[in-house]
């Protein structure tokens, strides 16, 4: 019988529309099964979890099996088909666990996790605080270089605190091992180290820290005459004087010349022997009511930059005279510069040098002398016997 052309045509589209869906059609994909991450044990812990997942691409995951592949015991795993799932009754060893999960199509996949349960006495840390330091002040921070160890696992944490000290310090990084510390003052501080390793047990040690800070001695004299004066002459005449100022100067008197150095002393025996000098602060206070230049302005001339010297001999307040006037050294002398203002007080003029010279090779004071002594330039400051009292040359000392 003739097929009709039509019919054969539809026909022999069917066939090609079912033979391209069949080679269109991909076989069905197994899912995925992660069994979690291998775990560190600390005994006495009496449980643990295995937490599993499982992922299939299509459809959903039907079913969870949890088994023991390897181990020195069979330990219970309390609920096996339960993708979380808890397991007790072990003893110390490594296991070995395996998930299967399985799709809604039938298919399965399996992971594996490894179980290390360690013995109670085997992996206790050990916590190392570092060595006990001292430090200094002005020091802004000091370093706190601690340690963990242990024998099974890993150190997971550090953990940092002040246990005792003068006052609440500042720990930067508390959970570093190394970690630095500000905020703190003079005196002696514990702080403590803790850490902790992968199976919860911690350790703990300590650090002595001692902040050794300085002290401040304040000199201010008054009417110690051995130790002040304006060592002078006026033509060839001694005029060495206890004035209310403290000049250096070149200037006539009744038509003539006349020469000023004004020197002064201050008692450093409040300072500890050994200690050590951190700052030397020296303030000289312009007078307002000189007695000497012009009477009026504490500063005259057109260069009146001076020198502060130290004093390298010895010399009498009472007796010294300008031809017996002490030696001076310009070794780390000040130069004051010019000025232009009338007044201008000289403030937290560092001499810790001087200083240091002064302990080490004689206690003889400081000297103000003229850079160029000449004649109608003078600069005059308050000396030790003015009679503002808050006025007079002061010494700042700090020392450790």
């Amino acid at each position: 019988m003739r097929v009709p052309s039509r019919l054969l045509i539809l026909t022999t589209l069917v066939a090609l529309f079912i033979g391209c869906k069949k080679d269109d059609v991909k076989p069905p994909e197994p899912p995925i099964a992660n069994a979690g991450n291998d775990q560190d044990i600390q005994l006495p812990a009496s449980s643990f979890t295995l937490s599993g997942s499982g992922t299939t691409p299509q459809g959903g995951i039907t079913n969870y099996t949890w088994t023991r592949v390897s181990g020195p015991d069979n330990p219970l795993i309390n609920n096996a088909s339960s993708a979380t799932t808890s397991v007790s009754g072990f003893s110390a060893g490594t296991y070995v666990f395996q998930l299967q999960v399985t799709n809604d199509g039938g298919l399965s996949a399996t992971d594996e996790v490894t179980i290390t349960v360690i013995a109670e006495s085997a992996s206790a840390p050990v916590a190392n605080a570092g060595a006990d330091q001292t430090v200094h002040l002005p020091e802004s921070f000091f370093v706190l270089s601690g340690s963990g160890s242990t024998e099974k696992g890993n150190i997971t944490d550090y953990n940092w605190t002040q246990v005792s000290g003068p006052n609440a310090s500042t720990i930067n990084n508390a959970s570093s091992a190394t970690t630095s510390v500000t905020g703190f003052v003079a005196g002696t501080y514990l702080f403590k180290l803790e850490v902790t390793n992968s199976f919860g047990l911690t350790a703990k040690d300590t650090v002595i820290i001692n902040v050794i800070g300085f002290q401040t001695l304040t000199l201010q004299p008054s009417n110690n005459l051995a130790d002040e004066a304006n060592i002078a002459i006026i033509g060839s005449t001694n005029a060495t004087s206890h004035d209310k100022d403290l000049d250096a100067g070149a200037w006539t008197f009744n038509g003539v010349t006349g020469y000023i150095r004004g020197s002064f002393k201050f008692d450093l025996s409040g300072i500890p022997p050994g200690a050590t000098i951190i700052s030397a602060k020296l303030t000289l206070y312009s007078i307002h009511d000189p007695t000497n230049g012009d009477l009026i302005n504490a500063n005259s001339g057109t260069d009146n930059s001076m020198f502060i010297r130290r004093i390298t001999s010895t010399w009498d307040g009472n007796t010294v005279t300008w031809q017996t006037q002490p030696t001076t050294t310009t070794i780390d002398q000040i130069l004051v510069p010019h000025t232009n203002l009338p007044f201008l007080d000289l403030t937290d003029l560092d001499v810790k040098s001087l200083i240091d010279a002064m302990r080490t090779n004689g206690n003889y004071g400081f000297m103000l002398t003229l850079q160029n002594e000449i004649i109608y330039t003078i600069r005059q400051f308050c000396s030790p016997t003015h009679a503002d009292a808050s006025k007079h040359p002061k010494l700042v000392i700090e020392y450790q």
